[in-house]
């Protein structure tokens, strides 16, 4: 007999008894306290700096749940809790049954000598996070330091805490307590099932599926294991010796359907089933063999991913934490955020280490999806202890989220730490004494992680950290593009231009990005009108990057001609970001096979925020997440213009099936004349780069700035990644503060109605760019934006009418252009 009971009718209140309020668990503190009208919005205007005080103090948390005499006489009685944040005593009844220490850990305490028949009392007793993290900095021998935000909480990298939750150069400093997933009692008659995970090797049409089944018993005793898979069963007695066992079995899997990468084939996933006399697990799992190649070439040292003996162009962004407050997580945000990542053409998260191991339900929609995905463990930018307990702690962590997850086909890399390996450089203490910092840096990586890695999943890549080059490498690879995975931020942070970007190779760009601000129906959320300014108290406190608002700024007079008003300074910050993401993606892709992977840091906000993601906060897509969608289709043309002016053009192609066309290359001058066409017959090789044109242009228009190019390339026939639509690309001879752009005169119409959705219809007496469509307040999507609309032409979109007020009309929209900033012709 197995039944699980969940904790119910949850009250906070503060050491002092003073704040008591109604909870909810899964939930946090400050929710909490924010829904009962206790605390002022900790995302409006500079309110976060008055909350401080929450993560500085004690909180009680309350619940209670039933139970009936019966159960109280079954052999194991324990509460089951996770992802709870982070220290805690747990007492049931008054009674003491354990104590929580990392917001990362599974736990299960014994309720035999503290539960009672009828009603019982559960208390978490939380300890401040700033409070333990204080005590732990007095004890250390010698400074262990971390990078320091605007709002920040000191001492973040000693505790097993979110990271982020401290302060970052995106997200604000509110230091939570909670519980973020059901608390449960279970009672068992007997034994109960920890964990099932699963090794797989392919042999010859079928593949050996071995099944780790982690058991707990009170005593010696006799159960039946069964196991299914895929048709694939095997049934047998066990004796169990009382305490923890692991059984190992291997049932044979005969030709199932592979799981591939979204856009190379079918998701397919089969069912596990594990049961014993009183338990059962069941999960989804999928056959794929994954492998990280990293063999030297003549460039160096590569990082390229083989699903199926496929080498595969991986195309993302990095995940951070769905909100700054757990509480308000909920799946269909998740599923929200993913959805956009596929819509966006995207085929790998990078789950940064900053953040937390996300949700089962995370996993199971990347695996459906066939979004792979690259799993940091949580440290980031910081140094860590080396001290046995907090070793010890992380051992316990690394190996229970392992487990966890190593079933999902979607999880391709373990990946040590973000930037830790460069954080041995980055401070005074580190770098006047590097060989203390490096054992302690590989105690903890390489003794703790790396050692769980290899010896619980041996089948998946093992990477030390983001960026690197493999074990045993600790250089630079933040500027060196020959080996690993690269982080270039020189265009961000150094200030170069966006052509930089075609100075470096990477072998795989794990992360760069550039900011911009959020539209401008999400800053008047959070900011009074009379803050609606760069220099404003909210919009600077609102910014966490020391110099973002002036790099927006000095980007802006750097490409375009300088604008009037907040509203526009709002848009070209939305453009230039997609001018600069598009750049360094585009030329990379172009760079295939050298470079095989371009993941752009950010997705997703944890709240609202000018910062480097392409989706803001609250599931709106920026500009940036509609050229995403074109830029990592998987079919595209690109162009950029060479150093010594020559204009190259390329076709992608990350599909089997080379494409055979006709491109079409015609320079247009800015009022819609036609200057000049060429037509070359083409073909861009399967699952490549292919060079179609490189030319020199010299006639005057071109050189002074008085035209551009527009290259189309139209294939013979229909295949399922471009659906016959042609492929095309713009391109314009200079900065557009140096080309002669006119202000466009755009018309907008609806279209006839299409079931589910609005269309209307836009089309333009001149060529218009970066043609930016906002309809204030409303939540929705739009088919495309953030696109070029030349002079009498046509453009549908589409947008879906669930979300839409009923009286829609054209007139709602907001429609920015680049050209709104030069007279008309």
């Amino acid at each position: 007999m197995k039944q699980r009971i969940i904790v119910e009718h949850w009250t906070w209140r503060s050491d002092t008894d003073d704040t008591l309020v109604d909870a909810t668990v899964p939930g946090d503190n400050i929710t909490a306290l924010f829904e009962a009208g206790r605390i002022p919005d900790p995302f409006y205007g500079q309110n976060e700096t008055q909350l401080q005080w929450i993560g500085e103090k004690p909180w009680r948390l309350e619940g209670a749940f039933q139970l009936e005499q019966a159960l109280l006489d079954a052999s194991q009685l324990f509460l089951d809790i996770e992802r709870i944040d982070t220290f805690a005593r747990v007492l049931v009844n008054e009674v003491e049954v354990g104590c929580c220490d990392n917001m990362f850990k599974r736990y299960r305490f014994d309720l035999s000598a503290a539960a009672c028949e009828g009603n019982n009392r559960i208390t978490f007793l939380f300890d401040a996070p700033i409070k333990r993290a204080a005590e732990l900095t007095e004890k250390l021998p010698y400074p262990v330091p971390h990078m320091i935000y605007p709002v920040q909480a000191m001492g973040r990298n000693l505790i097993r805490k979110a990271q982020c939750h401290a302060g970052w150069d995106w997200g604000p400093c509110l230091m939570v307590s909670g519980i973020y997933a059901p608390v449960t009692v279970n009672v068992s008659t007997f034994e109960r099932i920890e964990t099932v995970h699963t090794n797989m090797l392919r042999k010859k049409g079928a593949w050996e599926l071995e099944v780790v089944t982690e058991l707990y018993a009170p005593s010696e005793g006799t159960v039946t294991l069964d196991i299914s898979c895929a048709g694939a069963s095997l049934r047998e007695k066990l004796l169990l010796q009382g305490g923890s066992s692991t059984v190992r079995r291997t049932i044979s899997v005969k030709n199932p359907e592979l799981w591939w990468p979204a856009g190379y084939g079918k998701q397919a996933r089969y069912s596990l089933k594990v049961t014993t006399d009183n338990d059962e697990v069941e999960k989804l799992i999928g056959f794929r063999s994954v492998e990280v190649i990293t063999d030297p070439d003549e460039r160096g040292i590569p990082m390229r991913f083989r699903v199926n003996g496929v080498d595969i162009f991986c195309k993302g962004a990095s995940w951070i934490p769905v909100d700054s407050l757990p509480g308000r997580y909920d799946d269909e945000r998740t599923a929200e955020l993913l959805d956009s990542a596929a819509a966006a053409n995207m085929n790998m998260i990078r789950v940064w280490g900053g953040g937390e191991y996300e949700s089962d339900y995370f996993y199971q929609l990347c695996d459906q999806k066939g979004i792979m995905v690259w799993q940091d463990f949580m440290f980031a930018c910081a140094l860590y202890p080396s001290q046995p307990e907090f070793l010890e702690n992380v051992r316990s962590e690394v190996e229970y989220q392992i487990k966890r997850l190593k079933d999902h086909p979607s999880l391709v890399l373990w990946c040590g730490n973000n930037e830790d390996v460069g954080a041995l450089a980055w401070f005074d203490v580190s770098k006047a004494n590097r060989d203390r910092y490096i054992i302690d840096y590989d105690r903890l990586n390489e003794g703790v992680i790396g050692d769980a890695v290899k010896r619980i999943d041996p089948q998946r890549t093992w990477w030390p950290s983001s960026p690197s080059a493999g074990e045993g490498d600790y250089s630079d690879c933040w500027h060196d593009d020959s080996k690993g995975d690269m982080h270039y931020w020189s265009v961000w942070h150094e200030g170069k231009p966006f052509e930089a970007y075609r100075e470096v190779i990477p072998r795989f760009c794990s992360e760069f990005g550039f900011q911009s601000f959020p539209s401008l129906s999400l800053i008047e959320s959070f900011c009074d009108g009379d803050q609606l300014n760069l220099t404003s108290p909210v919009l600077e406190h609102r910014q966490r990057n020391d110099r973002g608002n002036s790099i927006i700024i000095s980007t802006i007079a750097r490409y375009f001609r300088f604008p009037e008003g907040f509203e526009r300074i709002v848009y070209l910050s939305q453009v230039q970001q997609v001018m600069a993401i598009s750049s360094a993606v585009e030329y990379w892709r172009g760079m295939r096979p050298i470079c095989m992977g371009a993941l752009y840091w950010q997705l997703n906000d944890t709240w609202p925020a000018i910062s480097w993601s392409s989706i803001e906060y609250g599931g709106r897509w920026k500009p940036l997440h509609y050229a995403a969608k074109r830029f990592f289709a998987p079919t595209a043309l690109i162009s950029y213009r060479e150093e010594d002016g020559k204009i190259t053009i390329k076709g992608i192609n990350d599909t089997e099936q080379a494409l055979s066309g006709s491109l079409e290359i015609s320079f247009v001058d800015f009022a819609g004349n036609l200057i000049e066409t060429i037509r070359v017959e083409s073909c861009i090789e399967a699952q490549s780069a292919t060079t179609l044109e490189a030319m020199v242009r010299n006639h005057e228009q071109w050189i002074k700035g008085e035209s551009f190019l527009k290259a189309r390339f139209q294939t013979y026939r229909e295949t399922e990644a471009n659906k016959g639509d042609p492929l095309e690309t713009i391109l314009l001879p200079l900065a557009p503060k140096r080309c002669a752009l006119k202000k466009p005169n755009i018309e907008v119409r609806l279209a006839q109605e299409n079931g589910e959705n609005q269309s209307i219809i836009l089309s333009s007496d001149l060529p218009a760019f970066y043609v930016v469509l906002e309809l204030p307040g409303w939540k929705g999507r739009f088919s495309d934006n953030c696109f070029h609309l030349m002079a009498g032409e046509e453009k549908r979109i589409t947008l879906s009418k669930k979300r839409l007020p009923k009286d829609f009309t054209p007139c709602d929209l907001r429609i920015t252009t680049l050209g709104d900033d030069y007279e008309g012709c």
